[in-house]
């Protein structure tokens, strides 16, 4: 199969995922009825980073990318608060569905919009409601800055982003990397709408934030995942290191935000995480180290490899022709994981892992203590929604169980939680579009 097949395969998964609804498309984070039936900012945006990519190439999955954007963006567009905010997640019909406070999502609402313009811009192609956007994205500069920027360190705070656990509250190297994204390209799309005066207040603080995060996040010649609130570096190994490198932005690259002006900074982030993360079994890369007891590490359904991750790391490799070959073998792997239906889960695990997970968190209740720790909760959250989340959570788990108790999954196989994932087939997709455009 050439690459621009197995592109517009994950594509068509990634699309499996879309529902149409009066709001605009509807990305959700799995197929209608799976583990995650919700729209996630944080999901989309990754999707709307590869939706923009692949709709200014050449190739004729670009209208189809270009569509999904489009849609993608009116329907995260009419879940922005009037103050600018986005929350965890959504249900189809625009309801707030999310659990955890998660500061990351307001760059993330931003740079989804931003992508859709630029790809407007791209094609030579009128966006809708461009004013509108435009707004709204300064509405979301605007809501971070009050409320999750701290003008003394020059850093966003945040009690949750990535691993909705309170392993990243603080100053998150994630938080900080994805508005720099967000900021990189409302500067872009500042260049080409000629819009660098109306924007021209809320990036002000530009230049003392950029300054800060290529300074405090760096530590031992390597980066490290974030600060505590106490301003305590925290060495630990965990996927949000690759945030630098996943976050730099292609289009408009300020001269703090370069990542090659750290390349060997980088170059030993990756060593790292490659050497601490890497499931001595399966292989491919975990998103931390799974201390059972520590209440801010979630394992959900056996600790294993996830599949995002690793993606992003074979786009590591294929980037600047850095070691193909290493690309290959990591998407080789990853194919190994795929269902019947050619589905890639969020993670893999074994069945020891998962019946060891069941007898030790999710029976114990310890799984639910994780989950709902009330210091990661929003405020006054309604308890039907969690009581929502534990029906989903039982679910999974249960449909896993079955499958071993069936015989579907024997001992010696690997069980595969939440597939497809659209987050995995956006990476994977990525990593093969990264390798292509390298290539030529």
């Amino acid at each position: 199969m050439d690459i621009d097949q197995e592109i517009e395969n994950h594509l068509n998964i990634i699309a499996k995922c879309a529902i149409e609804t009066e709001r605009g498309i509807a990305l959700l984070a799995t197929i209608p009825g799976s583990r995650y039936p919700y729209v996630y900012p944080r999901d989309s945006a990754c999707a709307s980073h590869f939706l923009l990519e692949l709709s200014r190439s050449e190739m004729p999955a670009s209208v189809k990318a270009f569509e999904l954007l489009e849609g993608l963006a009116h329907f995260i567009s009419s879940v922005q608060r009037e103050d600018g905010f986005w929350g965890q997640r959504y249900g189809i019909e625009g309801e707030d569905k999310g659990l955890y406070k998660q500061e990351d999502n307001v760059a993330h609402g931003a740079s989804i919009l931003a992508n859709y313009l630029l790809a407007c811009y791209y094609r030579n192609s009128e966006p809708k409601d461009s004013s509108f956007y435009i707004n709204q994205i300064k509405r979301a500069i605007s809501f971070a800055l009050k409320n999750y920027y701290r003008k003394e360190i020059h850093l966003f705070f945040s009690t949750t982003s990535l691993h909705e656990s309170a392993i990243e509250k603080g100053y998150s190297i994630w938080v900080n990397h994805s508005y720099t994204r967000m900021l990189n390209l409302i500067l872009h799309v500042a260049d080409v709408f000629k819009l660098k005066k109306y924007f021209g207040r809320e990036l002000n603080f530009k230049q003392g934030f950029c300054n800060t995060i290529h300074h405090l996040f760096i530590m031992d010649n390597r980066y490290i995942r974030r600060l505590t609130p106490q301003g305590i570096a925290d060495l630990r190994p965990d996927a949000t290191l690759l945030s630098p490198f996943y976050y730099q932005c292609r289009y408009h690259k300020c001269e703090r935000c370069l990542v090659d002006e750290n390349q060997r900074i980088l170059e030993n982030t990756i060593e790292f995480i490659s050497s601490n993360l890497l499931d001595p079994e399966l292989g491919m890369l975990q998103r931390y180290l799974p201390f059972t007891e520590d209440i801010d590490t979630h394992i959900h359904a056996g600790n294993g490899p996830w599949i995002p991750y690793t993606a992003i790391l074979a786009q590591y490799y294929y980037r600047n022709n850095r070691d193909k070959d290493k690309g290959d073998e990591i998407l080789t792997l990853i194919n190994q994981y795929k269902t019947k239906e050619g589905y890639l889960p969020e993670h893999i695990s074994t069945t020891e892992r998962f019946e060891e997970f069941i007898r030790m968190e999710w029976q114990t209740g310890l799984d639910t203590q994780k989950e709902f720790f009330p210091e990661i909760l929003l405020e006054k959250l309604p308890y039907d929604k969690i009581v929502e989340e534990i029906f989903n959570m039982k679910k999974s788990y249960d449909s896993i169980r079955k499958e071993i108790n069936d015989g579907i999954v024997s001992e010696s196989e690997s069980i595969r939680f939440a597939s497809p994932l659209m987050w995995s087939h956006v990476e994977c997709a990525m990593a093969l579009l990264t390798k292509k455009r390298e290539s030529l």
